[in-house]
């Protein structure tokens, strides 16, 4: 039976040819997409999750409570706390005490890299699953003067010899002993670090850490087997305050493999985060599947006539219709097994273009269980919700009218219309929501920030070169193409430090707004063009800025100033107490997802890691850059010369923006592309069909125009009703999605024309084919065996 079953399944396959090609290539299509989707969804998901004791591992969180209940999360915390977690919470077994990740030149006799690392206490390893492959398991990391480094990193520096027991240093500042070499960390880590120095030699360098109101470290542990969870934030939540009494913080632990996906926090909660995207795209593949196996359905319901005899028939003989329904959803899951070679040959070509838009190196891995076991489970499923429709409706045939002939063609025509119409709301969908994400990531990018970020090179700053701060910009200035050079101290686009510290004249008692604070010197505001409304820039004459501040607008009238009042105001923050000297307008200092925060500005010129240098852009680049490196080395001949264009730096911090960007046009285009296929046999479906009607009209004095017209209004109708159930929703989704961003563009009505426009396009050239070529057949032809 099951050879039967397979012979008719290859003759209906050879001789409908441009249908089965329509079918596999639509479900090919939409089968490439679900992969895509899916390897990227996996490892999305497996993020921290090879730690073996993953299930217990926690990180602790800080949740700080102002007067006024507003309620603020992060993740770094006192260096206190570790202790005071290994001593009063009986629930918790390790404790682990982190600084955030840094990077560091590291550098041995011969070679000097820069790499990212971490400082670190020995329990990271019993917590954490990072295989140490040589060294002390017990205590990798022994004193202030060790060092453990990367497989990856100890190769680079030793080549094949043992690193053990040799020096290294960090920053040219002190040398560190390999005490331990680790496994490289797997690219599906959250935490990635090349070298774990001793938090000791961290906290000794920094003694404000011994301070339970700083915040500058992270603290991971791990819970005791059985162990409950209610009761372990319980004490740890009392445990900042038992020890500060005046403190407003508390801590909690979250579970540490959630923190990737859901890691956004709103008045104490957890809001989501990257889960929200995990779940974007995969509606996105799913709906470009079912667009794949709507095309399976319209076009084995339109061929229903052609297999009503044989059905028919099959029933004379005593086929059962439960029979009749396994063999066409078996034909269907044939089909979709088909469909699924083609798809992974297409995602073996593809995968280097997919990882290149994704910051990704996901890889097809057969012998991965879950890979395997993902991608079958999408193929059934393809292939059962293709063929269960089709299977029922023409199982369900009698056979004593279908013998006689009698098939109505309206037994599944309004259902396929439904579907086209489906096909095409979705389309329309998807061409408005990439116009959308484009234009908004062109608003973005053209956005007036309040300074100039083209043409500024950023240098990372070292300390040797800090030390000869003055002889390097004076030496830059000599460069005919530098027109200005300033320090920052920290990430201009999204300034990182913020504080609720600045205590001005009549501040409310349950103040909780929150300051950024940015420092820099004299040069910095100059160098990118930051507009001065008030007083004067910072000067470098005889310290006379080292307590005095310049605020924006909005710090202005957070504090109930006005230009005519706020210059000479008074202001005590981390530089003590001063006067305000200056008002800037208002830039964009945060992410444009949030609007401008009030900020102040700390006079400084060695606390940060950034120099800004504004050069001629039509000058030679190449040139400019070689000067600026010559002066680098010059005064910093051990350290690498690292630097970005500013723009650059910019486009990184929205690079989640562009990947949507990227994928949604190309799921627009996978979409697009099954549309057409599906139409394209409905319409050669239909052609057939209406041969001898064709004909007949020809012979009657019938233009090819007017053929074409009886051919395509319908289909186009079936359009027009998809754009008007498409528009209302396409707005409801890029509305709410515009919605996150501070600063957005307008949804205009063109933007909906367009897609509209695209879609009768598309309509029209695929009908076009198959409408000029029966318009313009011999009549004579059709009508011969009528």
């Amino acid at each position: 039976m099951i050879r039967n079953y397979l012979k008719i399944f290859w003759r209906n396959l050879i001789k409908n040819q441009v249908y089965s090609f329509i079918k596999i290539f639509s479900l090919a299509v939409g089968l490439t997409a679900a992969i895509f989707t899916f390897l990227w969804v996996v490892d999305e998901l497996s993020f921290d999750k090879f730690h073996a004791n993953a299930p217990n591992i926690y990180r602790v969180m800080t949740n700080n409570t102002y007067p006024d209940g507003k309620i603020e999360t992060y993740r770094a915390t006192t260096a206190l706390l570790k202790d005071a977690i290994k001593n009063e919470i009986p629930e918790v077994e390790k404790v682990a005490l982190l600084s955030m990740e840094t990077n560091a030149l590291i550098r041995n006799e011969k070679n000097l890299f820069s790499e990212q690392g971490i400082y670190a206490d020995s329990s990271l390893f019993s917590i954490f699953s990072f295989p140490l492959l040589k060294g002390d398991k017990k205590n990798p990391i022994p004193d202030n003067n060790a060092i453990v480094i990367s497989e990856a990193l100890a190769t680079k520096l030793f080549g094949n010899n043992d690193p053990v027991g040799k020096s290294v240093s960090i920053d040219d500042m002190r040398p560190f002993t390999v005490t331990g070499v680790f496994a490289d960390v797997p690219s599906n880590s959250t935490l990635q670090f090349d070298f774990i120095l001793p938090i000791g030699a961290f906290v000794k360098d920094n003694p404000w850490t011994q301070n339970w109101r700083s915040g500058g470290t992270q603290t991971m542990v791990s819970l005791k087997p059985g162990a409950s969870l209610e009761n372990a934030n319980a004490k740890i939540g009392a445990l900042i305050k038992k020890n500060c009494t005046d403190c407003s913080t508390n801590a909690f632990l979250y579970p540490y493999t959630q923190h990737r996906l859901h890691g956004e926090f709103e008045n104490g909660q957890s809001v989501g985060g990257r889960i929200e995207q995990v779940k974007l795209f995969s509606i996105i593949a799913a709906i470009v599947l079912i667009m794949a196996c709507i095309n399976f359905m319209n076009l084995a319901t339109a061929q229903s006539a052609a297999r009503s005899r044989e059905i028919g028939v099959r029933k004379i003989i005593g086929a059962r219709q439960s029979g009749l329904i396994v063999h066409f959803i078996s034909e269907s899951l044939l089909l979709s097994f088909i469909s699924l070679t083609f798809a992974l040959f297409a995602v073996h070509l593809l995968l280097p273009v997919f990882n290149g838009i994704t910051e990704k190196s996901v890889q097809l891995d057969f012998t991965d269980p879950i890979f395997v076991a993902g991608t079958f489970v999408i193929t059934i499923v393809c292939g059962l919700l293709a063929g269960c429709y089709p299977a029922f409706l023409l199982s369900s045939f009698k056979p004593i009218v279908v013998l006689k002939g009698d098939v109505s063609p309206s037994i599944s025509g309004g259902f396929r219309k439904i579907l086209v119409v489906v096909q095409f709301a979705t389309s329309i969908i998807l061409i408005t929501g990439s116009i959308t994400i484009y234009r908004q990531i062109n608003f973005i990018s053209n956005k007036n920030l309040g300074f100039e970020k083209e043409n500024v090179i950023e240098v990372k700053r070292n300390d040797i070169l800090g030390k000869n701060y003055a002889p390097f910009k004076n030496d830059l200035l000599q460069i005919p193409s530098v027109k200005s050079i300033g320090f920052g101290g920290s990430n201009v686009f999204t300034v990182p430090i913020t504080t609720t510290d600045p205590v001005w004249k009549n501040k409310p008692v349950n103040s909780s707004v929150t300051f950024k604070i940015f420092r820099c010197d004299e040069g910095f505001i100059p160098t990118m063009s930051i507009e001065m409304l008030a007083g004067r820039n910072f000067s470098n004459i005889n310290n006379r800025d080292s307590a005095n501040y310049i605020i924006n607008r909005k710090a202005m009238e957070i504090m109930g100033l006005t230009p005519d009042n706020v210059i000479g105001a008074d202001l005590e923050m981390w530089n003590g107490k001063g006067k305000i000297v200056g008002l800037t307008n208002d830039f964009n200092n945060d992410n444009l997802h949030h609007g401008i925060e009030p900020l102040v500005f700390l006079y400084s010129k060695n606390i940060g890691a950034n120099y800004f240098i504004k050069i001629d852009g039509s000058a030679p680049v190449t040139e400019t850059l070689a000067a600026i490196e010559k002066s680098f080395k010059k005064y910093s001949p051990n350290y690498l010369f690292e630097y970005s264009f500013l723009d650059e730096v910019f486009a990184r911090e929205y690079r989640t923006e562009i990947t949507m960007g990227k994928l949604s046009l190309i799921a627009t285009a996978f979409a697009a592309l099954i549309c057409c296929l599906g139409l394209f046999g409905l319409v050669a479906y239909s052609t057939v069909k209406r041969t001898k009607e064709i004909g007949v009209r020809k012979v009657l004095g019938a233009s090819v125009s007017s053929i074409m017209a009886l051919l395509s209004k319908d289909f186009i109708m079936l359009v027009f009703v998809a754009f008007i159930i498409a528009g209302p929703i396409a707005y409801f989704i890029m509305h709410n999605w515009l919605q996150g961003f501070a600063y957005h563009t307008n949804i205009s009505w063109w933007i909906f024309a367009v897609s509209g426009a695209a879609a009768l396009v598309i309509t029209i050239l695929t009908i076009s084919f198959q409408a000029i070529k029966a318009a313009l057949a011999n009549p004579v032809k059709s009508l011969r065996n009528m």
